[in-house]
């Protein structure tokens, strides 16, 4: 029977230290950001759902507008029923316009938060590798890497929790 291969001990406890607790505060946030995002997500396809139904019911009714205008154009004894519909067709497809721009304002919304939560996990996921790995070759620098990574990270999930402005364009355009 072969022995197991002696693992040489990490000649500075103070990495492996470190390194354990980077991965419990990268895990938390991504626990935390993961239910957040998938919150999101549910939120915008709510939203796009609401926008096209509402879309939907807008042409309906702006094609019963329409049709409306044409019995009012034709005239007879209906003139003031196709009035009364001209004025509740119009009223409606007001009020459908807005709501439907307001479903699609709530998606876009979302969809910017989404993209924090995105770039907050993709971080996260870059410092837990390089974390490993730092803990595996036994070099400090790759910690602080993993750091940076995880500070990035941190920075976009409290933007997404915050709802602050933190957006790069840049990344985003370059990832979707």
């Amino acid at each position: 029977m072969s022995e197991a291969p002696d693992i040489p001990e990490a000649q500075d406890k103070r990495l492996n230290r470190a390194v354990a607790a980077t991965v419990v505060i990268l895990s938390v946030l991504m626990a935390l950001g993961n239910i957040k995002d998938g919150n999101i997500v549910q939120n915008m396809q709510a939203a796009l759902a609401t926008q096209i139904d509402t879309w939907n019911e807008y042409q309906a009714t702006r094609l019963k507008l329409h049709m409306e205008e044409i019995a009012a154009a034709e005239g007879g004894d209906d003139r003031p029923r196709a009035q009364a519909a001209l004025a509740k067709y119009t009223r409606e497809s007001i009020e459908l316009k807005a709501k439907a721009q307001t479903a699609k304002a709530d998606y876009d919304h979302n969809g910017y938060r989404d993209d924090q939560f995105d770039l907050s996990e993709g971080f996260a996921s870059i410092a837990l590798a390089t974390t490993a790995i730092a803990a595996l070759a036994d070099t400090w620098w790759l910690l602080f890497f993993g750091w940076g990574a995880g500070g990035l990270a941190l920075l976009f999930s409290v933007a997404g929790f915050a709802q602050l402005p933190i957006h790069p364009n840049a990344i985003i355009s370059f990832l979707t």
